[in-house]
């Protein structure tokens, strides 16, 4: 092969190579485009020997870079085999058109024989690298193998090279920040702590390790800041989760003062554990935090079982390392260990570490102890345990109150209805017979709300739906609210739809609704005040206003109207009552009904409009015609026996019972009331359940067990109202079950229906 052969040769070689002569001057008889621009020269250079084009950099004392590659030629001439030689440091000059001054380069070398057919020496194969290029690639080769984001910038504050970690925390494509500034991409970063510490460690040149919050994302970084030559390299993670977490335990002062220990170097800069495998399953590197763990000072050539694995606990990481070896995908992990710490439970991933070809040369992991975060969810879980049982214990106290609450106003009731009968054209007791019966009222939907708002918070409270038109509903309600609005002296006018509205839905919660709205309306009104109802069709929907004249709402007040025990901060001059429950209770009925309960207001003093929707139904319905009215005295010919430990509600109830026209018998216990069931033979049973000795499912069972052949019809009237009391109660052999206080109107009607049923 003559020289022009081998220059074309050589010439478009992808390598940076030079072939010389193996004569005294070792002269140049080619070389590849990319050497020639490596090296600031031409083809000029060719025939001339290689030491005149390259000699030693004369301002570097002691320099032996033509001293070192002649000794490696001359090896390659004696043993004719090739020689590659150590990291060397041979400075280049520039070209003259820059200034002609060397610059310092470093180069790995290997110098080959091209030997002649009787084997001697033809040429000599110049191969070199730059040190820095090879060493960057490896470099890169692990960072992105990790697991947390890492960045360089050079002093102008540009990004210079972004791993792929980092790329997806902070949700950018490949190659989108490299070259742009740091400041320009991220101007939220200026005035916080990341702009301090990033601006110390590039001008101070101190490392900075800091966990903070960025707005521009909404979340928490863990950073960890390292003077570089060119400007400062960056490792980071989403820090967002473990700091929610942290205000469930105090964790963080640990988890920083080990963070502090370990950002040492930059792979001993994160808390996570690192370390490196060779494809024999042999450790290559530990960071100090790992071999702390492990207990040992080197880990080079050991393998799992060297490291005080267990045999499964090594097999399992050796099949893992096989895995990515094959697919060169991660495997990421779950496990306990147990080392020098003791047992903790740590999360770990293996990454591939591909060589230039795309193969795998290494395995690079990081492990991470969840330990603490696994026992901070344990603690959630049982403090959401502890709250279960707490909201459990409180619908029982509201039971409980309940029913202890219902007791004395069931009397109440039944004394209050009975004067009504009997002295209710009385003109000197009419006026107190009504405030009484008001405030009764009154006290009566206090107790139901209390049960009710806890019923739908458990998801227990059921509908009783059927077609129900809106002018009913809003007529129903006003028959409950009427005497506040009249008390108050408001005026209201009624705008109704011309046209019947139908809807699906329960009548009595519908109407529960618009009462509580016109209760607040009279409430929140002076005397005097204006309160207007209308209702109309919209977008497939009933639309229900409500408007009052009264003092309005501040418009930031409004969403918190509608929150459990909020009453508001308005004051208007007269009692406001109730419990702060009932905005509550009529949204979330609406919104049982597939509706919406809405509020507005322009502001204090300027009224207020609150406005339901309900779907209309599909199909008009036309309601069937109600029950005749009944006369007051029309419960003869039926017998009762009334059975209650409580003497007021007992003997209140027979009272009016009796006035109207029923023949009651009154038991105070259980063992009485069974030995009058004996001999009275009572036609219906109003039975208390909360009886001392022998309660009333137990009475109801004795008497099914008793008298198998009686007709007579068990009515539960009982403080206990829960959907499990009605269960309960039909379990035992009621056939109704009443709330104390029982409206004495519904009772009639049900005595009376029990009477003429053959």
């Amino acid at each position: 092969m003559n020289t022009e052969q081998i220059q074309r040769f050589v010439k478009n070689a992808p390598d940076l190579l030079l072939v010389v002569r193996p004569d005294e001057g070792f002269c140049i008889v080619g070389a590849s485009e990319e050497y020639l621009r490596a090296t600031h020269t031409d083809r000029g250079i060719f025939g001339r020997p290689v030491f005149e084009v390259f000699p030693d950099n004369p301002a570097t004392v002691d320099a032996r870079s033509t001293q070192n590659l002649r000794a490696s030629f001359e090896k390659v001439l004696a043993t004719r085999q090739t020689d590659a030689m150590p990291t060397q440091r041979y400075d280049v000059r520039r070209p003259a058109a820059a200034g002609g001054e060397f610059e310092e380069r470093f180069w790995t070398v290997i110098n080959a024989p091209v030997l002649s057919e009787d084997g001697e020496v033809q040429y000599i194969l110049h191969r070199i690298e730059e040190a820095s290029a090879k060493a960057k690639r490896d470099a890169v080769a692990i960072l992105e193998s990790i697991t947390e984001g890492f960045f360089t910038l050079d002093r102008k504050w540009r990004f210079d090279y972004v791993n792929r970690e980092a790329h997806r925390i902070l949700g950018r494509e490949r190659g989108s920040l490299e070259g742009r500034t740091l400041w320009t991409e991220y101007p939220g970063l200026e005035g916080t702590i990341f702009e301090r510490m990033y601006r110390r460690t590039m001008h101070e040149r101190e490392m900075s390790s800091f966990t903070a919050f960025y707005a521009g994302h909404d979340r928490w970084y863990e950073v960890t800041t390292f003077p570089a030559h060119e400007g400062i390299s960056v490792y980071f993670r989403d820090a967002t989760e473990p700091k929610r977490l942290q205000a469930e335990r105090e964790r963080l002062i640990a988890a920083s003062e080990t963070q502090r220990r370990i950002y040492e170097t930059a792979l001993n800069s994160t808390p996570d554990f690192v370390y490196v495998f060779d494809l024999d399953h042999r450790a290559i590197y530990a960071n100090e935090a790992l071999l702390k763990v492990w207990g040992v000072d080197d880990v080079r050539g050991k393998r799992w079982m060297d490291l005080g694995y267990e045999q499964w606990h090594a097999d399992r990481h050796d099949a893992e390392i096989d895995e990515v070896i094959r697919t060169r995908a991660p495997v990421r992990g779950e496990i306990p260990f147990t080392g020098t710490n003791g047992t903790r439970v740590y999360d770990y991933i293996f990454a591939p570490v591909l060589g230039p070809g795309g193969e795998v040369v290494a395995i690079a992991g990081t492990t991470r102890d969840v330990t603490d975060r696994q026992a901070a969810e344990q603690a959630l879980r049982e403090q959401a345990a502890r709250l279960a049982e707490s909201d459990r214990a409180k619908d029982e106290f509201l039971a409980t109150l309940s029913h202890e609450l219902r007791n004395p106003l069931a009397p109440l009731r039944n004394s209050l209805a009975l004067l009504r009968r009997v002295d209710g054209a009385n003109p000197k007791t009419e006026r107190i017979q009504v405030i009484m019966e008001r405030q009764l009222n009154h006290m009566v939907r206090l107790v139901d709300d209390l049960l009710e708002i806890s019923r739908i918070s458990r998801g227990a409270l059921s509908l009783r739906k059927e077609p129900v038109e809106v002018s009913t509903i809003v007529h129903n309600a006003l028959e409950t609210s009427e005497p506040l609005i009249q008390a108050a002296g408001h005026r209201l006018a009624l705008e109704l739809a011309a046209a019947p509205l139908w809807v699906e839905g329960d009548p009595v919660r519908l109407a529960q609704i618009v009462a509580n709205l016109l209760n607040n309306a009279a409430k929140y009104s002076h005397e005097g005040g204006h309160i207007t109802v209308r209702s109309w069709a919209e977008d497939g929907h009933a639309v229900v206003s409500l408007r009052d004249t009264g003092l309005g709402i501040e418009p930031e007040a409004l969403p918190r109207m509608f929150e459990m025990f909020s009453r508001g901060h308005r004051d208007s001059g007269r009692p406001q009552g109730g419990l702060g429950i009932g905005l509550a209770l009529s949204r979330r009925l609406a919104q049982m009904h597939g509706g919406t309960l809405e509020g507005y207001s322009e502001g204090l003093g300027k009224g207020s409009e609150f406005v339901l929707r309900l779907p209309l139904a599909q199909h008009e319905r036309h309601a069937a015609p109600g029950p005749a009215a009944s006369g007051p005295q029309d419960l003869d010919r039926i017998t009762v026996l009334v059975v209650d430990d409580n003497h007021d509600a007992g003997d209140s109830l027979g009272e009016i019972l009796g006035y109207l026209g029923a023949d009651v018998r009154i038991a105070r216990g259980g063992r009485e009331a069974l030995q009058v069931f004996a001999d009275f033979q009572p036609r219906v049973v109003l039975l208390d359940i909360g009886m001392p000795e022998m309660n009333g499912y137990e009475v109801a069972q004795a008497i099914r067990a008793g008298f198998p052949d009686s007709p007579a019809t068990l009515v539960a009237l009982t403080g206990w109202g829960q959907d499990s009391d009605r269960r309960r109660a039909q379990d035992a052999g009621f056939d109704h079950h009443l709330v104390k206080p029982a409206d004495i109107d519904g009772l009639q009607a049900l005595l009376r229906s029990i009477r003429d049923t053959v």
